[in-house]
């Protein structure tokens, strides 16, 4: 029985972790200084996140969702809670 993670969860969490490092990271002083984002940075970040694969991760394919199994959503929500949550 294997207990590690598979190589596409794997996958997830350097994914995510990059995007957070090169993304999310360099806005965390504007979020901490006004407790907002502008809306065009806003819609940046969704834009990048969608090209990334990790829009809506939560949601079915089917829908244009990433259609992750729940280990692998939370991974990926681990990874995420590495930034200011606002962002």
């Amino acid at each position: 029985m294997q207990f590690g993670l598979t190589e596409e969860q794997r996958m997830i969490v350097e994914t995510t972790r990059a995007f957070v490092e090169t993304e999310l990271y360099p806005h965390e002083a504007l979020v901490e200084r006004t407790g907002n984002l502008p809306l065009e940075l806003i819609r940046e970040l969704q834009k990048k996140a969608m090209n990334a694969g990790l829009y809506a991760a939560n949601m079915p394919e089917e829908v244009g969702g990433a259609g992750l199994d729940t280990l692998s959503w939370l991974l990926y929500e681990r990874e995420l809670g590495r930034a200011n949550y606002a962002l």
